[in-house]
């Protein structure tokens, strides 16, 4: 469920997510980074010792479990979303680009409009895509981006297990040539509008609802795993894309000296060719783009639009797009 890799001073880590969220798989590197630092270097083996970092939780609980309120409320969305389509890329390749920007830079802009950094980068996004894709032009189908959202600090757990819900910041995009501001503001309420502790209970208690039903246990294996399969497919399709802030990222002071960053990005899911990946390290924060598309407007559009509100861009990418 997990693969570990190192290319040159790059330590990779693959995980599929049945197995943890983002906030284990991030914790999880980190030990396995503060671990060779301490074979590579022997004085912060002495210094550190080689026990487990005192931010690390070996907590298994079941969080769904335990924070589950009884409700039979759908509060996702189903209904099918707004697809990007295009020429695709080679079968074996991934095109993944990353945006690197200054977080102080970053606040100021987003102080400039009044939006948290996570509310303006997802808008921007969203943004990137009604321009690139719908050109100005209605449709009758939402644009939505799948915003994960730990619920750690909502339910004061500290579970290495997978404990998250899921969001859309949504666009309907019911009028022509809707300006960056508009869309902007929109996709922010729509996002407030979802991100309490009421909604997100909401959320994940209804999937444990289903779970805990007596019928569906019942039922052979056989037929659930094709239930499953059409739930995951109406669930991925609607949302045009998928766009997950990690956070920051912290390491204990002696180790920090040798890391340079860290970067992230997700694999393809159906109906979602482009996606979306914010972490930050230090005072830099960085945007990946991962995708199955041959042309990257959209992401350069979104870069172009950080750019025009004044931010510095650095622009990395793994050769895929020349």
């Amino acid at each position: 469920m997990f693969r570990v890799r190192y290319y040159k001073r790059r330590i990779i880590l693959e995980v599929f997510h049945v197995l943890t969220d983002g906030m284990g798989g991030v914790n999880f590197l980190k030990e396995l980074t503060y671990q060779y630092l301490r074979l590579k270097y022997p004085h912060l083996r002495e210094k550190a010792g080689d026990t487990l970092s005192t931010d690390t939780s070996l907590n298994r609980e079941d969080s769904f479990l335990r924070n589950y309120r009884k409700s039979a409320k759908k509060g996702y969305h189903s209904k099918k979303a707004y697809e990007i389509k295009g020429e695709h890329l080679d079968k074996e390749e991934l095109g993944i680009i990353h945006g690197y920007v200054k977080i102080p830079a970053l606040k100021e802009v987003c102080h400039k409009y009044g939006y948290s950094i996570n509310e303006y980068l997802v808008a921007t996004y969203v943004w990137s895509i009604y321009k690139e894709c719908l050109h100005g032009m209605t449709s009758e189908y939402a644009i939505r981006a799948a915003v994960p959202v730990n619920l750690r600090p909502f339910f004061d757990s500290v579970t290495t297990k997978n404990f998250f819900a899921m969001v859309s910041a949504e666009l309907v995009p019911d009028e022509e040539n809707l300006t960056y501001e508009q869309v902007m503001n929109r996709v922010v309420t729509s996002l407030r509008s979802q991100i309490n502790k009421e909604h997100l209970e909401e959320l994940f208690s209804y999937n444990v609802s289903n779970q805990r039903n007596l019928f569906a246990r019942a039922v052979p294996l056989l037929l659930k795993n094709i239930a499953i399969r059409l739930v995951y497919t109406q669930s991925a399709l609607a949302n045009t894309t998928t766009i997950t802030n990690i956070g920051n990222i912290r390491l204990e002071p002696e180790y920090e000296p040798y890391v340079k960053e860290f970067v992230a990005f997700l694999a393809m899911s159906k109906g979602q060719l482009l996606k979306a990946t914010i972490c930050s390290y230090q005072d830099t924060l960085v945007v990946s783009f991962s995708s199955v598309l041959a042309e990257p407007h959209v992401q350069r559009a979104f870069f172009r639009q950080l750019a025009k509100d004044g931010l510095e861009v650095t622009i990395e990418s793994n050769g895929v797009y020349v």
